[in-house]
């Protein structure tokens, strides 16, 4: 597996849409505080720590936030999905392999490390624009809390992007792949389904409608927008009894996991041609 998860990381340095996505992650947090040199900002305002939504890392970038890389992971994770296939490598690849397990485990693996780049890229273009702007800040969050929250933003990014993946290489149409992206990052996915069963609660007389209010709070798309609150939101106990950190991880590591083992199953038992 390592042969190859080295081989798809040479061939996707030497391809251009990396490059055009760190582009687009650097005019995203990079971008605006660089504005400040020519329009600068008013003289004696503070960041009130890193992480929050008046925190240097999304003020810097003027209002992208750690969200941003739960946006771009999963339409990389639609083109990955149908990369090989596009030109029948994944054909010649496979036929030289005693085995399929570890090339398709492997694309998990991609996914989920081209996740931590970008959100590594996110972090170091929002950090160099906290240093353009010059603005102080108060209220740091400690290191720990820091480190927190950046890994509930790589594990809502890795969640929909390794849905997406396995979407994409199960129908092999990366249309499809980038459809199911949009629509789980509008949340309509998530808030549709909700939605149904409500309905059919109503119209059968069920009383499902608490149960159903109160799952919606341990769903993928409310955790992502409580890592894009901060850290303290992120952390703090809610009405739930657990915090959407906790929640993140009893819910997206088990959804993760499963994306893996099911495409995996299922990529080793399908025929290529």
């Amino acid at each position: 597996m390592m042969e190859l998860l080295k081989s798809d990381l040479y061939r996707t340095a030497r391809s251009r849409w990396p490059w055009v996505v760190l582009a687009l992650v650097a005019l995203a947090t990079l971008g605006s505080a660089v504005l400040t040199i020519w329009w600068p900002l008013e003289p004696g305002i503070v960041y009130d720590g890193l992480t929050g939504r008046a925190g240097a890392l999304r003020l810097a970038g003027r209002g992208s936030s750690i969200v941003l890389v739960s946006t771009i992971a999963p339409f990389v994770a639609a083109h990955l999905s149908c990369a090989d296939s596009d030109g029948g490598f994944d054909r010649t690849l496979l036929a030289s392999l005693r085995g399929r397990v570890a090339y398709f485990a492997e694309k998990y693996l991609l996914t989920v490390l081209l996740s931590g780049i970008i959100l590594l890229a996110y972090l170091a273009f929002s950090g160099i624009g906290v240093l353009v702007t010059m603005r102080a800040v108060t209220n740091v969050e400690p290191f720990w809390q820091f480190v927190a929250w950046a890994g509930e933003g790589w594990l809502a990014a890795c969640v929909y992007a390794l849905l997406v993946l396995l979407v994409g290489q199960l129908t092999r149409h990366r249309a499809i792949a980038l459809i199911v992206a949009f629509l789980l990052l509008s949340g309509a996915v998530e808030q549709g389904f909700f939605s149904f069963l409500l309905l059919v609660s109503d119209a059968f007389g069920l009383g499902w409608a608490p149960a159903l209010e109160a799952a919606i709070a341990w769903m993928p798309y409310v955790t992502i927008a409580a890592v894009g609150n901060g850290a303290a939101d992120m952390l703090a106990v809610d009405a739930t009894g657990f915090a959407p950190a906790v929640r993140a991880l009893i819910v997206c590591v088990p959804l993760c996991l499963a994306c893996v083992g099911l495409g995996t199953l299922v990529g080793t038992r399908r025929d290529l041609a």
